[in-house]
């Protein structure tokens, strides 16, 4: 599929696929120059709720959402006037002020980078990860037998199944936890299905940025 990328100065990269917004941050900016960007609830939670040495990618993570939202809805839409808190199962939502519609969110983040993808077409969920063989004794955590099989002869296929089964998860949702080796999708081209009790059809896509793979996946 069609994908467009913008290159910012700061290390920040927007790229657009179907319908989604996708933010790229290299780990550049630190917490002290990000922290204006938050609205006050925003700050409160990260004072009250945010370890402090989980806060620098909890903020670099606003950061990118809110600079994809502008992206999206333009420059009008000011940076506090974006929030992204969590629902009470820990699942990032974004709040708009009146006048910008709704949107979903989802982030990731990787030793070097953070992304978040924005949509306003249905769910979205993305995942990162850096290029690097994914050891065998933990395929059984998100590979089926079958999968793990493959993986024996095309041992490249695990990381991206990986990182897809995460994007995937977080765009599904499910009701309750299941594990990763639980969501079976068969993939065709940019698109994937599940089977029962899921049973849906997903666009999906990856991209290789700065030696991590990411895939996105919208409902």
């Amino acid at each position: 599929m069609q994908r467009t990328a913008i290159a910012h100065p700061e290390g920040f990269t927007f790229l657009s696929w179907g319908g989604v917004g996708v933010g790229v941050l290299e780990e550049r900016l630190d917490g002290p120059l990000l922290k204006y960007f938050l609205s006050p609830r925003e700050q409160v939670f990260l004072d009250q709720m945010v370890l402090p040495q989980r806060q620098p990618e909890w903020l670099r993570g606003r950061h990118v959402c809110k600079q994809v939202v502008r992206e999206l809805l333009g420059p009008e839409c000011l940076a506090r006037q974006v929030e992204v808190l969590p629902d009470p199962q820990g699942v990032p939502q974004l709040h708009l002020q009146a006048g910008f519609g709704s949107l979903e969110v989802s982030l990731s983040h990787a030793r070097a980078l953070s992304v978040v993808a924005v949509t306003a077409e249905g769910r979205v969920g993305v995942d990162v990860e850096s290029v690097a063989p994914v050891e065998e004794r933990l395929w059984h955590f998100f590979l089926t037998p079958a999968e793990r099989t493959r993986c024996e002869q095309e041992p490249e296929l695990a990381l991206k199944l990986w990182v897809l089964k995460e994007a995937l998860y977080k765009a599904v949702r499910p009701p309750r936890h299941v594990p990763l080796r639980h969501l079976v999708p068969e993939l065709g081209e940019g698109v994937l299905r599940l089977a029962p009790p899921y049973e849906r059809e997903l666009s999906f896509t990856f991209l290789t940025l700065r030696n991590h793979l990411l895939a996105v996946v919208r409902s």
